[in-house]
Parts: structure tokens; C-alpha cells; sequence
């Protein structure tokens, strides 16, 4: 039997993903800075809290939530619509401190949340950011087990991966690309001489007939696109 899906609403994407990422996944949404992961990620997230009445958590370990919020305001996302998505920074999560380490004490707010709202959709930002601050001895190890936590909640997860520009073999860290149930790949190109775009690919996403293909990436009056790449020239 079919798993039931999450949408993007991304205009042009969902129609990629037989109508959408399956739940319970876990995404990689990847790519350099200024790709617009975060916004991305956090559109997901809104647009389903708004249209389909999904709670969410949205996890920020790089920039304060005061900040955040008034980046999505810009973009036509407002905070925390009917009281169905919680955002935490790194500051609130340390006020939960708990003994054993700063990743029991991510899990623990994590954990705490899902009690308070029970969401099904969660955004970790970064997975760099998480792995530097809770200072994994052993990354391979601590990322497996981090999946398998994850999984264990059935929650649908987006966890942003920033990437180098240039040349680049991989669109995660450690085994992050294996252990992923999709990746979202974005990035800037040069159009001619003088334009760049944003580019859109699914990379892969199990349990569903996708594209491989660039498509170009953008967004318009609170709503994202992707439509057939522009050819280079």
C-alpha cells in the first residue's frame, strides 16, 4: 500500500514526487549559501501548517529565532500560524540543558516538543551546525544512531546540509547521503554573462518516480516554483 505523502507546495515540484515526499522520510535539502534552504525548508513547513493543518517544529542552530522571524515575515511566511509550528534556537534548547551531553539535550527538546504539539513535520537547520556543537567523537556512529532516532519518531524530517561551491562529491557529511531517504539539491548557475539562477533537483527520493533533472528554482509573491531549466549559453 501507497505511504501517505507530504506536499512541497512548490508549484511544478509535487507533481515531480507522485504528489509529494513520503512521510516519514528523511530529507537532505542541500546546497551552497544563498540556494535558499532554510527558506525552502521552512515554506514547506508553513505551507502545510497553513493549508492542510500539520503541526511542525522547526529547529534553528545558526540564526536566533527573532532573526528567522522576520526573515520568513519578508517572504510572506508569518510565525507560528493558529499555533501549529514552534520554533526553537540554540538558545532555547540550552535552556533545557540535561546531563549527558549537548545532544541529549537536542534530543530532550525535541522530545519535549513533540509531547507539547505532537508534529509530524521537523526541520533540523543545520546538520553541520548540530554535528560542530555536539562535538561527535565518532561522526559516522553518532550519525547513524541520529537516523535511527529520527525514524524511530515517524516524523517527516528536513535536515539542511550546506555544501561547498565548486566541485563536490558528496551533498551531506559522514554517511548522510546513504542513510537519507531523499536529497533536495540546490544551486546557483551562471545564465549567460551577467544572470545567475537558482536551480532545483531531487537527487533521489525513495518510494517515488522522480526526475533527475535541473529544474530552475524561484520564488514569487509567497509562492515557490520550479519550471524547465533555462539552456546555458
Amino acid at each position: 500500500m501507497e505511504r501517505a505523502r507530504i506536499k512541497t507546495f512548490v508549484n511544478g515540484l509535487d507533481e515531480n514526487l507522485s504528489g509529494g515526499i513520503p512521510k516519514g522520510n528523511i530529507i537532505l535539502v542541500s546546497g551552497a549559501a544563498g540556494t535558499m534552504k532554510s527558506s525552502l525548508a521552512y515554506y514547506i513547513l508553513h505551507m502545510n501548517a497553513v493549508r492542510e493543518g500539520i503541526r511542525a517544529l522547526y529547529i534553528s542552530l545558526e540564526q536566533n529565532k527573532p532573526s528567522l522571524m522576520r526573515q520568513m515575515d519578508y517572504l510572506h511566511m508569518p510565525g507560528d500560524p493558529d499555533g501549529l509550528v514552534e520554533v526553537l534556537d540554540l538558545g532555547e534548547i540550552r535552556l533545557q540543558a540535561q546531563s549527558g551531553g549537548w545532544f541529549d539535550t537536542f534530543r530532550f527538546a525535541v522530545e519535549e516538543s513533540k509531547k507539547r504539539i505532537n508534529y509530524d513535520v521537523l526541520v533540523i537547520d543545520s546538520l553541520g551546525a548540530l554535528e560542530l556543537i555536539a562535538k561527535f567523537e565518532q561522526p559516522r556512529e553518532e550519525i547513524f544512531r541520529l537516523f535511527e532516532w529520527l525514524r524511530s519518531t515517524e516524523v517527516t524530517t528536513f535536515m539542511i546540509a550546506e555544501m561547498p561551491v565548486g566541485q563536490y562529491q558528496y551533498y551531506g557529511s559522514s554517511d548522510t547521503d546513504f542513510l537519507a531517504d531523499g536529497i533536495i539539491h540546490l544551486k546557483m548557475v551562471e545564465v549567460g554573462e551577467i544572470e545567475v539562477q537558482r536551480r532545483l533537483r531531487v537527487v533521489k527520493m525513495r518510494e517515488t518516480d522522480h526526475s533527475s533533472s535541473y529544474f530552475s528554482f524561484y520564488f514569487k509573491e509567497g509562492t515557490f516554483y520550479v519550471t524547465r531549466a533555462i539552456t546555458d549559453f
